[in-house]
């Protein structure tokens, strides 16, 4: 669970700075709420696409 953990963590990490920096860049501003709006989605996206995977591998056994 750690090795998983790690992961979600720098996949977050990556994409919130990923999303910061592009934000900034196109608009000059950065607005907390959207970043939040953004943070939630990306980790129920990324949490539903790990149970997608371990449903597709149950087949694959």
């Amino acid at each position: 669970m750690e090795f998983r953990r790690d992961l979600y963590v720098s996949a977050f990490v990556g994409a919130s700075l990923s999303y910061i920096f592009n934000i900034i860049a196109f608009t000059g501003e950065l607005n907390l709420f959207r970043w939040f709006a953004f943070a939630v989605f990306f980790l129920i996206m990324t949490y539903g696409f790990e149970k997608f995977i371990n449903w597709a591998n149950r087949f694959e056994d």
